[in-house]
Formats: structure tokens, sequence, C-alpha cells
């Protein structure tokens, strides 16, 4: 369990932290002349029976703010320290704030120098702030009175005991999920190295675990909770890490470190909620996010629903629910927090209705499950893309799957999609088809870059090509060499056409695997040479020839033979695979011509090239 002190400069959170645990969180000299926490300072409460309970110490200087930030990011617990003699202070008041943007799920307040305060004073102060903290949230906050705040003190004892038995009864978070580490501190140690220190928001951690950082990997050498050396750490526990693989100057406070490689991005769509009088610009702004500050600007996507986007000066790493702060720097002041909904916000599109839709419905989801059913509703579901938001692997997303929805997957792109949504997608399919026949009706189809299929079906290529397939085995598609064509479409030749194709194929046939080039074509019709081409060229948009090579055309029943001896040389071949020596002597078509007929079928997608051996495609 971690507990983080919070309150207004000078009442008292170090000295508090110093009596509960024996620990001067105030390493800097700086900070002792001075009195004032700068940095933040870290403490450990060892438990006999259970893992000892952590503190973080933060400035309560207003200048500090963005320290006090990194440090109260993550933590289970809060206690709000409020000076008797003070009262309510202005960073009091920013702080509870922060809290509350933050979600931080338990709250304590705790009055110091009560030695300063009579007892009416005191009685007036509590109700104030018991009163003031229900209205933010936190309803059962208990209170805790404290007079010098040193060992002996009763207010002290009776604390640390509430906090002991709280940390006894606490229900550590689930570990499940790739590891996500939030680096606060960075320190070199004489004979080990780079170590950082941070709490670990999601996952398991063990030494010579990889992590990455951004694109660059990194190893833990070993791993400390509380500077005594352990096997592995959970989630939402502090920890320290000594790892292998950094840079001169990274990590440190603002990274983070995970198991996964998650994209960055410039964009983040969030849900906003802003403080009272709060006055959002255009201009620049100060993301906080984990220890992380980064420059930014704001646009409302919906301000009745509290959507909005951050627009990022360089890119960071986000997954869903991930909470940030908002503020304005150059009035000092928060304005308001957010809870990241998309990590990866659209730069065009970004406010369409049905992109609302999906946000909004996003916003009230409170699981990842919730999330992946929401996502459903509104279309098909790219599932690697949709895990790493999420921050989970792709085999933990599927299984939050519902039974009725199907998955199609293809080098690499997996989809999850309903039947109603695939059957939408083949009327798109079938409307955008039906409409270029009607517009080239001389022609057989299109290609898939004629057709636009990634703008018609709006999913990633290697997805749809797997529905290619689909629809062709229902029949309700068919593939003619590169062209795509309803099976009910034919071309409408003209009669000339029609009479002289009638020749060529006569021509072609006799030739078999091997027919003959363009120029014999040309002396055997009696015809001008670039006018045949010309006539080619037509017929083979049209689906009636294929050219195998530029100077060889072939009838579709002669490309279906150049197939069917790829087929046999698999089946017999106990690798499954074939060369080109063993194509030229299966099929006798000679050297030169083997080679362009093998580079035809990897085109065509009939094979694959590997290490001068070749394999049939898969599907």
């Amino acid at each position: 369990m971690i507990v983080a002190t919070a309150g207004h400069v000078d009442h008292g959170k170090t000295t508090l932290i110093h009596a509960l645990t024996g620990v001067d969180t105030d390493r800097l000299a700086e900070e002792k002349r001075r009195g004032l926490t700068i940095e933040l300072g870290f403490a450990w409460l060892a438990q006999e029976a259970y893992a000892p309970l952590g503190f973080i110490d933060v400035p309560g200087h207003e200048r500090f703010i963005g320290t006090m930030l990194a440090g109260v990011a993550g933590v289970d617990m809060a206690l709000l320290v409020v000076a008797a003699d003070d009262g309510i202070m202005p960073q009091t008041r920013e702080h509870l704030a922060i809290l509350q943007l933050l979600g931080v799920a338990e709250l304590g307040v705790v009055l110091t120098r009560c030695d300063r305060a009579d007892a009416a004073q005191q009685q007036r102060l509590a109700e104030q702030v018991s009163t003031w903290v229900a209205k933010a949230g936190w309803p059962a906050a208990p209170l805790w009175s404290v007079v010098a705040s040193q060992e002996g003190d009763p207010g002290v004892a009776a604390l640390r005991a509430a906090l002991l038995q709280r940390a006894a009864t606490w229900q550590p978070q689930a570990a499940d999920g790739p590891a996500r580490f939030m680096v606060d501190r960075r320190f070199n140690v004489a004979g080990a190295g780079c170590v950082v220190t941070g709490t670990l928001v999601s996952g398991r951690l063990a030494a010579e675990q990889r992590l990455w950082r951004d694109d660059q990997p990194l190893r833990i050498r070993s791993v400390q909770l509380a500077s005594q050396p352990v096997a592995e750490v959970r989630a939402g526990q502090r920890c320290a890490l000594n790892l292998a693989g950094t840079g001169a100057d990274w990590p440190g406070r603002g990274d983070w470190l995970n198991e996964q490689r998650l994209p960055a991005s410039d964009r983040l769509d969030i849900s906003l909620q802003s403080l009272p009088d709060s006055h959002w610009h255009r201009g620049v702004l100060q993301l906080h996010l984990g220890t992380g500050v980064y420059s930014a600007r704001l646009v409302q996507l919906d301000a009745s629903a509290g959507l909005a986007q951050v627009m990022l000066e360089q890119p960071l790493q986000a997954v869903w629910n991930e909470r940030c702060i908002l503020r304005d720097p150059a009035a000092n002041r928060t304005l308001g927090g957010g809870r990241v909904l998309d990590p990866q916000g659209l730069r065009r599109g970004r406010s369409r209705p049905e992109r609302i839709a999906l946000l909004r419905d996003w916003q009230q989801a409170e699981t990842p499950g919730e999330v992946l059913a929401a996502a459903l509703r509104h279309g098909p579901v790219t599932m690697p893309e949709l895990a790493l938001k999420l921050n989970l692997t792709q085999s933990a997303l599927q299984a939050m799957l519902p039974p009725q929805v199907h998955l199609l997957s293809a080098s690499g792109a997996t989809i999850a999609l309903t039947e109603e949504q695939r059957a939408a997608l083949w009327q798109r399919l079938h409307a955008r088809l039906d409409n270029w026949h009607r517009q080239y009706p001389e022609l057989l189809g299109p290609g898939e870059g004629q057709l636009g299929l990634v703008s018609c079906l709006q999913l990633p290529l290697p997805v749809i090509r797997l529905l290619l397939q689909h629809w062709q085995s229902a029949g309700l598609l068919q593939r003619t060499a590169w062209t795509l064509h309803l099976p009910a479409h034919r071309p409408q030749l003209q009669a000339a056409d029609r009479q002289l194709l009638l020749q060529v194929q006569t021509a072609l046939l006799p030739g078999g695997l091997r027919p003959p080039i363009v120029g014999e074509l040309a002396e055997q019709l009696a015809m001008d040479l670039d006018e045949l081409k010309v006539f080619l060229l037509r017929m083979q948009r049209a689906g009636e020839l294929i050219a195998v090579a530029p100077n060889r055309y072939y009838l579709p029943a002669q490309v279906d033979g150049l197939v069917a001896v790829v087929q046999q040389l698999v089946a017999d071949s106990p690798t499954g695979s074939f060369n080109a020596a063993a194509y030229r002597d299966a099929s006798g078509i000679g050297r030169n011509l083997t080679i362009q007929v093998l580079e035809y079928l990897d085109r065509a997608g009939v094979t694959r090239f590997v290490r001068e051996q070749r394999f049939l495609a898969a599907g």
C-alpha cells in the first residue's frame, strides 16, 4: 500500500512522515537549509506479517506543483495535512482538487500543530475540513489530530496504528496483464549502475525480465522492495529496479517502462473534468500524466459530454483509463483533469457523430471487457490495436469476446466482427462492384487498387484480403487473375473484339503451357504488332487473357495448368517446396519462361519465394 501526503507548504508533511517512520525524507542540502521540501521524498514503515507500507512526501509550495503531481500519481491513499493554526490554505485546496481529479481511492485528514490551536478552534477546523472533503467525494474520510508530530505523540501513534491496520486488509491490484512501470526517480549506484524507483501500475516484474522504454529495450538486473532484494513485485507496489541497457540520461522521471511495445501518440482523446471557474484556451497547457509533464493544447470535441482531445508537442505512450491533469503554466493554476479514452486519438474525423458516439460509450465503460463490447457495437474491431490501447495481450482480449463474434486473422492482423457486420461489409463491397460493372461493362472487373478496398471497407488490407477469400469460398465473389468481379458479370465485348478473340484463343491453345510470344502471334494472325498489343491489353482488362510475361499472354485455362504443376510438385515434395529447376523439368517450358512464370505466380499470390525455394502461399 502506498500513501502520499498532500497539503499547503509548511503544514508539517515531512515532519509527520518522520514521526511515523523515523525517516527524514528531505535529502537535499537545499531542503534542509530552507526547511522546505523541493523533491519527492520516500520512506517505508515495516510490518511483521505484511508487505511494508510506503510513504511519498510531496512539496507543498505552489512552485513545485509539478513535483507534487509526480508524487501522487498512482498512490492508493493520501493524507491531507492541514495545520490547525493556519486552516485551509490555497495549496490545500489545489492539492485536494488534484487528488479528486486523479481518482485517489482513499483519503485521510491529519490536523497538525494542534498545540498551537485551542480545542474550540480545532473542533471548528475539523468540522470544516470534514464537510469540505465529503463534498469532494470522500464522505467517510477519517480525521486524526497530532500535536507536534513527534515520537510519543498519541495522535501519531493512533495514526500509525490505523494505517498499519488498513495496510493489513489492503487488497492489492490484480497483477494480470503486461507490466507497466512509472519512473519517478533515477540515480546511479557504484558497482551496479542505473537504478530507477517508481510504481508498478500493472503486471509483475522480476529479475532478467525485458522491458521497453519507447523503442529501446532494457533488462532488469535486480529488484528491491523497501531496500530489500525480492524475487518479484506486483501491480500497486513501489520498488527499485537495477537496469541494464540504459542511456546516459534515460530512463528518468516521466518515463514509462513497458513489457509490451506500446505505440506513441501525439493525440489523446479524454473524458474531461473541469474545476470551477476554469478558463480553457487554445494556448499551451501542461499535461501531467504519470510522472511526466508535457506541453499540449486542448480542443473540445463535445463539451456537453466532457469529451476533448489533447494535442501534444511530443508523442507519449498512454493506455485507456489512465488519469491526467491539465494546468495553465502561465497562471500556475490547475484547470482540470481527464481520463484517457483513446490513447491514439484521430487526426481526421475526430468530431464526426459516429466517433463521438464511440467515445461516449468508452466514457461509460468501467472494464476492458466493456470497452471491447462498446467497440463491437460500432463496427469491426482490430484486436491487436485495441489490445495495446488497453495494455492487454491479444489472447487476453480475445477471451473477453462474446461467443457469437467471429475472428478473422491474416498476416498479423486480426479483427472481431458480428455476423451482421460481416453482412453489412459484403453489401458495401457488392454495391461498389456492381457500380463498377455498370460503369465499365466491357471489362471483367477492377483490381484491388482500382476498387479502393481500404476506403470502401475501412479495415486493414490483410484483413480485407481474408474477407475476400471468405466471400470467394462462399461463392459471392470471384477473382480472375488480378480482377475481382461478381460471379454473374460477363464482359460485354464488341462484335469485332469477340471475333478477333476467337482467333487469338485458337492460336494460343495449341501451345499448352508455352503459348507463342506476341511477335509470333502477330505473324500467325497477319496483324500489325502494335495493333495486336493494344487488343491483347484490352482483353487482359476484360479478363479474357492473362499477361504472365510482358510478351506472352495465356488463356485462363492455361494459367490453371501452370498452377497445377506447382500443386503437384508441392504434393510430391517432403518439404512441401520446390525450386525453379524442378518446375522447369516438370513443365517442360524452358529456363527463361520458367523464371517469368514463377515470378508471375509470386505476384499473383499463388507461391511464396523463400531462400531459393517456393511454397504454396497460405490460403
